[in-house]
Order: C-alpha cells, then sequence, then structure tokens
C-alpha cells in the first residue's frame, strides 16, 4: 500500500512537469490570471517544473520519500492557496496549464483537484511511516458510502452553478459579431487613450455604457461574468464622464474596446456576451499578428 500511494503522487508530479515542459507557453500565458508579474512567468514556470520534476523522480525510485512526500504535500497546498486568493478576488475560471491543458476551467474545479492531490500527498507521507492500517471491511463500506455521499453533493452544486449560469449562457446564443467602423472609437493599434484606473499591461475591456440606454442594463450582467471570470474590465458611465467617451470617440452606448498591453487591438457596438468575447479574441489574434 505504501509502494502504491508513493507511486501515484510520483506519477502525477511527473506527469505536469513533463505537460509544461511540452506547453510552456500556454502556462506561462495562463500566470496572468494569477496576478504574477510579466518577467517572473518564466521564472516560475522553470521553479514548478524543477520542484514537480524533482519530487516526482525521489519518489518514483523510493529516495528521500518523507521528504520528497512532505514537499508534495507543500506544493499542493500552495496550489490550494494561490487558487483560493484568486477565487475570492472574483475569478471564477482561470486557465490551468498543469496537464497541458490551457483550456478556463471553474476555479471550483481546479481548487478541488488541488485539494485532492494534496490529500493524496498527505496519505503517501502518512504511509512511509506506517500510519495506516489495513481497512476492515465495515470501514471500506463506510468509506465507500461517504464517497458516494460526496459525489452527490457534488452534482448538487454543479446544478445549482449550471442554474444560475442560464442568464449568461443564453447571452452567448446570438449570433453577430461587434460592429466595429474605423471611424468610431479609438484608433486600432494606437495606445488607448487616458483613462482613470486602466492598468496599462495585461488584457482589459473598456465598456461605456450610458444610464438611459436599455441595452447597457441588459448587457450589464455579461460584463459582470468577464470580470468574474478574471478579465479586467472598466465600466465608463457617460453620465459620470462625458469627457472619456469625447476622447475615445465613442459614438454610442454600449461600446466596447478591448485594450491589450495599453494598445487598443479591438472595438466596437455590443450588446451580447458573444460579441465580448469576440472582441477579446480578436484582440488577441490582432496582438499576436503584431508580436
Amino acid at each position: 500500500m505504501e509502494t502504491a500511494f508513493r507511486l501515484a503522487v510520483a506519477a502525477v508530479l511527473l506527469g505536469a512537469a513533463l505537460a509544461k515542459i511540452r506547453a510552456r507557453r500556454e502556462f506561462v500565458r495562463g500566470l496572468e490570471a494569477y496576478g504574477v508579474p510579466g518577467r517572473a512567468r518564466p521564472a516560475l514556470w522553470a521553479l514548478v517544473v524543477t520542484v514537480e520534476g524533482t519530487l516526482g523522480a525521489l519518489l518514483a525510485i523510493g529516495a528521500f520519500t518523507r521528504t520528497a512526500a512532505s514537499g508534495a504535500i507543500a506544493l499542493g497546498l500552495i496550489f490550494v492557496v494561490a487558487l483560493a486568493r484568486a477565487r475570492l478576488s472574483g475569478a471564477r475560471r482561470l486557465p490551468c496549464g498543469c496537464f497541458g491543458d490551457s483550456r478556463e476551467r471553474s476555479t471550483w474545479f481546479l481548487l478541488a483537484r488541488a485539494g485532492l492531490f494534496t490529500a493524496l500527498a498527505a496519505v503517501a507521507a502518512a504511509a512511509q511511516d506506517g500510519r495506516i492500517p489495513t481497512p476492515s471491511a465495515e470501514t471500506a463500506v463506510l468509506a465507500s458510502l461517504a464517497l458516494v455521499a460526496l459525489a452527490v453533493v457534488g452534482l448538487g452544486v454543479l446544478v445549482l452553478a449550471l442554474y444560475r449560469q442560464v442568464g449568461v449562457l443564453s447571452a452567448r446564443l446570438a449570433p453577430q459579431s461587434a460592429l466595429e467602423l474605423a471611424e468610431e472609437g479609438p484608433e486600432i493599434g494606437r495606445p488607448a487613450p487616458e483613462l482613470d484606473d486602466l492598468s496599462r499591461t495585461g488584457s482589459a475591456i473598456v465598456a461605456f455604457f450610458s444610464p438611459t440606454c436599455p441595452l447597457c442594463r441588459d448587457l450589464a450582467p455579461a460584463v459582470g461574468a468577464l470580470r468574474r471570470d478574471g478579465i479586467q474590465v472598466r465600466v465608463v458611465d457617460e453620465a459620470a464622464d462625458q469627457e472619456a467617451f469625447e476622447r475615445w470617440n465613442v459614438p454610442g452606448s454600449p461600446f466596447a474596446v478591448h485594450v491589450l498591453d495599453g494598445a487598443v487591438m479591438a472595438k466596437g457596438l455590443v450588446n451580447t456576451l458573444e460579441q465580448l468575447d469576440g472582441l477579446v479574441s480578436l484582440g488577441y489574434a490582432r496582438g499576436r499578428a503584431a508580436a
């Protein structure tokens, strides 16, 4: 049993390290969502790969197993703390390149996965000291029932989460794209005009709303969904900042601009979450082409 737990943790660590090596660019890019500064991301990638690979190799060959298992626990706790911090800051979906997958996933899912790995590492560490007795039949049955109960609770939470996302999902169904005209809004590829609290690094959506605009009220939940997904969002109200509308040459509302590292990459009149997503995707595509 001791060997099985040790090798299981080793397999997870080695698999994660190899995946990060294959998908280095995606993992480094995904660190932006966790607030890691740009220059520190490659160094953090190298550190994580080194730690995971070293701990995994030690556990695989059975050398310094207690120390390696303790290191795996510490690594899992670091992941849990980082994800919990991001969730508390409002991020509902985050990219995760742990196993070569750069797609965004639910923060709760990532937290659960990191927690399970930490628990597995803790069991492996306990097994090294012989503190795990062979379970009786009654204990095995109770453990199975507990797992079933946890699965039922987890499914219930997922159903509630899906129910709360119905409004956001319906906003994605519209097929139209954002209306981008050269003479409206700031010039594509040029530095974004001045705006308070707008970061000049990373990706941001600037949404121009008016208090008398019904479409703006309908779009507000979609903008909130982008913010909860970890995208920086700056909302400009026409009644409170008419000068910003003039500086940005905004023809009307709702109008959105995708700013990437301080430069305008996409813009247009929008009325659905799909159109906002399209602005983000278009801005990233133009940014990669310019690089």
